[in-house]
């Protein structure tokens, strides 16, 4: 099966920190500065390209026969992406690996084997499994159990508290409550509904098992 080259290069806003995200076929994550070029290589055959700027997306189609340049930029005018693409010439026999060797290929941020549901786990864009009222100590609120997280947004300030399973060393039931055993021997407390109980625990245990 013949491999392309195509370059993706992106414009938009220079604002401190802001990336443009490319999607390749749901399947591998690339970021990209302003102004900063993305190698890739497909294979012939049809693909899926998604962009995303802030809360903007853009959904590109591609039948891949050739070598591509496809220009993503962010128009601050209209709020939108837009994409031109433009045919590589000459390029239609495809790329092989002694050129590739003389080639700055960009390597993907994060490669999914889960699909979109894994790239939205990795850039904390999931949705979350768990929902509750509940508490932590005297304060009252939201908590928000995620694949890779936990998040408690009390009701009075709003303030969002965030424990990362990666960082949990431990969870144990603590009277009808969850208790996350951090690192530096600190305690994250929160009640659960009963009857979702033993399912939640269950839930943590092995999502933390699973980054540790």
């Amino acid at each position: 099966m013949k491999r392309y080259l195509i370059q993706i290069q992106t414009n938009f806003t220079r604002e401190q920190g802001e990336k443009m995200m490319v999607f390749v076929d749901d399947r591998e994550l690339y970021e990209a500065k302003p102004m900063e070029t993305i190698s890739i290589v497909l294979e012939e055959g049809f693909h899926m390209i998604r962009f995303r700027y802030k809360i903007r997306d853009k959904l590109m189609p591609l039948l891949v026969s050739s070598g591509y340049t496809i220009a993503a930029n962010y128009n601050s005018l209209s709020g939108l992406i837009e994409v031109n693409i433009r045919k590589t010439p000459d390029s239609e026999n495809g790329i092989d690996d002694n050129e590739l060797k003389f080639m700055d290929m960009t390597e993907p941020s994060v490669v999914s084997k889960e699909g979109r549901k894994g790239l939205d786990i990795a850039i904390e864009d999931d949705d979350p499994v768990y929902v509750f009222s509940g508490t932590s100590g005297l304060k009252e609120g939201v908590l928000r159990i995620y694949e890779k997280r936990l998040e408690f947004a009390t009701t009075k300030d709003l303030k969002i508290e965030t424990v990362r399973y990666s960082n949990v060393i431990a969870v144990k039931p603590k009277m009808g409550s969850i208790d996350l055993q951090c690192e530096g021997n600190v305690h994250k407390v929160y009640s659960i509904p009963k009857e979702n109980y033993n399912e939640v625990m269950a839930f943590l245990n092995n999502r933390i098992a699973k980054e540790q």
